[in-house]
């Protein structure tokens, strides 16, 4: 088999569509050969490599009709926002009413009642703007998951709202899927996280009936230098930090912890370090760890 002809710079690209490809001189039959992919109907891609989301997106908008968006769960793993598990092969698209769903393979389609205002571009990609993906969010997650994701718009670095604007546009929802869920969760959302397993851990050391911790609690370690402390008990001196995968797996941060730590403890700290495989059933593993610690420096805290 003859060796496919080369294709014009506008072809080259991660992905494009095939009417530019065709006007660009690109016939149909070339359009058809086995070195390029189709992931979308309209849409040829030169490479068989498997798809980031953000390249899945990239490829779709060579063809979205104008006005529509990526919404819903698509648009919050866009912004970063932390999501169960689950299947991401398909692309949540939004339309503003009166405009149509749109319907297509791999596509999820919405009709929506959204300001066209609220649409902002992320990389280069139309969404909403992140208060709204918060509510369309409503619809599709529970309790828990509502408020890692709003905890997340909230966070420590930067942040992509505010608790204020949160629970204004929460308030304001009447009517939207899941929004008595989201009313409920939102109580529960606190800025200055930095990570969803802190607030995961937060959650469960509250539902233990343990008192609210102080969110990355600022001390001072001598040196001029600080140190957020990733949850606190301040009045006990007791700080709590969560070691994600990157403490253990990056050398760096392993030895700069090290450093840290001992800093903290020498003015005073007791510190409970948790990870991964003290969160199961609920955080039975941490929040024991947590009581104790209290009860230890002269805390009565619930069994």
């Amino acid at each position: 088999m003859p060796r496919p002809a080369d294709l014009p710079p506008i072809a080259r690209s991660s992905s494009f569509s095939t009417l530019a490809a065709q006007g660009a001189g690109v016939s149909r039959s070339r359009l058809r050969r086995k070195d390029l992919t189709a992931p979308y109907r309209g849409v040829r891609r030169a490479s068989t490599a498997p798809m980031s989301l953000d390249e899945r997106c990239r490829a779709y908008s060579r063809v979205m009709p104008d006005g529509m968006f990526f919404s819903h769960s698509t648009a919050a793993a866009l912004y970063g926002l932390p999501l169960p598990p689950t299947d991401h092969e398909m692309l949540h698209v939004g339309a503003a009413r009166p405009r149509r769903a749109p319907r297509a393979a791999g596509i999820v389609g919405h009709r929506v009642s959204l300001d066209e205002g609220r649409i902002v571009g992320l990389r280069g990609l139309p969404v909403p703007a992140p208060v709204e993906v918060l509510l369309e969010l409503a619809g599709m997650l529970g309790h828990d998951d509502l408020v890692r994701a709003g905890d997340a718009l909230v966070r420590r670095t930067d942040p992509l709202s505010s608790l204020e604007e949160l629970r204004a546009a929460i308030a304001q929802g009447h009517g939207r899927p899941g929004i008595r869920t989201l009313r409920t969760a939102a109580e529960w959302m606190r800025p200055r996280t930095d990570s969803p397993m802190e607030t995961t851990l937060r959650l469960a050391l509250v539902r233990a009936g343990l008192p609210e911790p102080n969110i990355n609690h600022v001390i001072d370690i001598g040196d001029g230098r600080s140190a957020h402390l990733d949850l606190a008990y301040p009045s006990h001196r007791l700080a709590i930090e969560y070691d994600g995968d990157h403490h253990r797996t990056n050398d760096r941060q392993y030895h700069l912890d090290g450093d840290r730590l001992w800093r903290i403890e020498k003015r005073g700290w007791r510190i409970v370090r948790l990870n991964r495989s003290h969160m199961a059933r609920a955080g039975e593993e941490a929040v024991r760890r947590v009581r104790d610690a209290l009860a230890s420096m002269g805390r009565n805290t619930p069994l």
